[in-house]
């Protein structure tokens, strides 16, 4: 029942963002082929080749729709936004939840094992995750990859003192992935015109 309400929402956020009452069938093609993809999914092992691949279907049908509809209509961004903006939201968005995602999954495919911990509820590492990405993109707009190097520095020596070699290599690895996505999203936040 979760697929079938996340497809309406999916289809009235993307007819609301559009701000265009015409643009209501590809909403539908976007919510509908969204139902489609993630009930495909559900029936496939929790991993990163099959995260992945639902991610880039998603991409590339949301990217697809709206080139058609783009090529079709004399269409512009709403309140003429720029595409940086949009690019910058994106990423702001894909260094959130998609990435804590991937990570896991990744490291779950490596077999790099969580260490056994005291069980809160609070995820601290998730939360200091997203914080390091969104940090990571912020200097990679500013150009100011010596922030990056500091920051990568700075959480090195918080983690000096920690002798469970199970702990550091979950979180240097963490951290590495981190890095790279927090990276390439800002590279290609600064590639949009």
């Amino acid at each position: 029942m979760y697929h079938y309400y996340h497809a309406v929402i999916v289809f009235a956020l993307a007819w609301l963002v559009s701000l265009d009452c015409e643009f209501w069938l590809c909403a539908l093609i976007i919510g509908a082929t969204h139902f489609a993809i993630d009930m495909w999914k559900s029936y496939r092992e929790d991993n990163v080749t099959w995260f992945t691949l639902d991610q880039l279907l998603h991409i590339a049908v949301v990217a697809g729709v709206s080139w058609m509809w783009c090529s079709k209509n004399d269409w512009n961004m709403p309140f003429d936004i720029p595409a940086k903006y949009v690019a910058l939201a994106i990423a702001i968005l894909v260094c959130w939840k998609p990435a804590n995602i991937f990570i896991k999954l990744m490291l779950k495919h490596y077999s790099v094992n969580m260490p056994e911990e005291k069980s809160s509820g609070f995820n601290a590492g998730a939360l200091i995750g997203d914080i390091e990405r969104w940090l990571i993109l912020v200097f990679v707009l500013l150009q100011r990859y010596d922030a990056i190097g500091l920051l990568i520095a700075a959480k090195s020596i918080i983690r000096f003192g920690d002798k469970e070699t199970t702990k550091t290599e979950y979180v240097l690895a963490g951290t590495l992935m981190s890095i790279f996505i927090a990276v390439l999203a800002g590279v290609i936040v600064t590639m949009v015109k």
